[in-house]
Formats: structure tokens, sequence, C-alpha cells
């Protein structure tokens, strides 16, 4: 069992984890929260926590990641909040995207049911990967929603890719939030679904051509290659 899971199932304290650069103690499962320095050092810092057991759950998420640098190989996660449709969430991106699987998951046990008011067996976290990209659905309640201050942008390599992404990830989303190539699919989470093309456009050294291209782009919802291209030649 590594450190991340011995700290999930609420371990007293736990001395000499497996990491040889690091020295944790966890004093009690309500009381501290484990907040790794960075860079890291050979002590972790310690402070008091007083929030629910489900914002615990994340900051455990975070120690996991910055644990693994230790062989100087950096990983980071994208954790994704939401209510309780983790799952649902990780099987549908999987299906979108190619060269994409579900990796794990854990539940919910009885332990700190108290405070988590989650079902036990119910899921707590799903690791997925997107074609190389890893990432972390977390069932962490209704107390956090996503917004478009984060988004995730795709490179299109052409119109048929744009109008892929476009079409899977818009479909049960908040059609007013489709604007200038973004949009938010059905569980709230923001993509800009941008074909190449356009990023040329914008930084060609013809500085009137990116403004017309950067205009038509303002007044589209899914990006169109063809007018983006007739905007960029004054057509």
């Amino acid at each position: 069992m590594d450190l991340f899971h011995e700290l999930l199932v609420g371990s007293a304290s736990l001395e000499a984890p497996p990491c040889p650069g690091w020295r944790c103690c966890l004093r009690t499962w309500r009381g501290w929260s484990l907040l790794p320095s960075w860079p890291p050092t050979r002590t972790s810092r310690l402070e008091p926590f007083n929030k629910p057991l489900h914002l615990f759950h994340t900051s455990l998420l975070v120690c996991r990641m910055s644990l693994t640098t230790h062989a100087g190989n950096l990983t980071l996660t994208t954790v994704l909040w939401f209510d309780t449709q983790a799952e649902e969430a990780a099987k549908f991106y999987t299906s979108v995207f190619p060269n994409s699987k579900i990796l794990r998951s854990q539940r919910y046990s009885e332990a700190g049911q108290e405070v988590h008011g989650q079902e036990p067996g119910s899921i707590l976290f799903v690791e997925f990967d997107l074609d190389g990209h890893r990432f972390s659905g977390l069932n962490g309640g209704p107390h956090v929603t996503f917004n478009h201050a984060v988004s995730f942008m795709i490179d299109c390599a052409d119109q048929k890719e744009v109008d892929y992404y476009w079409g899977k990830l818009s479909e049960g989303g908040d059609v007013t939030k489709q604007e200038c190539g973004w949009l938010a699919d059905k569980f709230g989470v923001s993509w800009q679904v941008v074909p190449k093309r356009l990023k040329e456009m914008l930084v060609s050294e013809d500085v009137a051509a990116a403004g017309r291209a950067s205009v038509a782009m303002m007044g589209m919802k899914k990006l169109d290659i063809e007018g983006l291209e007739k905007a960029f030649k004054g057509e």
C-alpha cells in the first residue's frame, strides 16, 4: 500500500513513507492537512484543517502528485471536482477522445460517513487517461462547480476534427455558453475547440489580416475555418 492509500484510509500517524525524500505525519483525520512544500524538502508542512472530509481528499490527491517528484519525474494530474458524476464523466470523455482509458477507481467507505455524507461503496474518484493526459474525477459533492475560468483547448487539424469534437462535447451542454469556439459540456466543463489554422492567422505578421480573422472568430460559436480564411484574406 503506497503513502496515498495509507492516508486515504485514515491512518492515525504515518512516518518513513516509501518515498525516501519525505517524512510525513498525519496527526488526526480531521485535525490536520498534509500540504507538501515546494520544492520538496525532507519535512512536509502540516497546518490546521477544519474543512469537511470531502475537501480533505483533494489535498491527498495533490499530495500524491507532489510525492512522485523525488525521482525527478514530475507527474501532473488534472483533478475535476464533480458532485456525483465522476464515473459517468470518465466514461464519456474516454469515449470521445482516441487512445483513452479508465485507469482505476476508489470508493467511499463507512469511515467518516458522518462528515462526507456519501453512500459507502459509491465512487470517490476515478483516474483516467485522455490520449496521454492524466485526469482524476472526484465526487466531492455540490459545494464546488465548474466555470469557464479553466478550460481545455483542443488543437484541431481540420474542420472535420472541429466538427467532431464540437458535436460530441456540446451534446447536452449549455448552449448559452457557446461562443468563439468555447463550449460547456453537459457536466459544466469548458472546452475550446480550435483549428490550428486559426492560431497561425492570429500570429500573422499581417496585422490587419490577423485582426479581421479575430473579429470573424468573435462572431462565431463553432469555428468555421473557411469563414476565418475568407476574413483573413479580406474577401
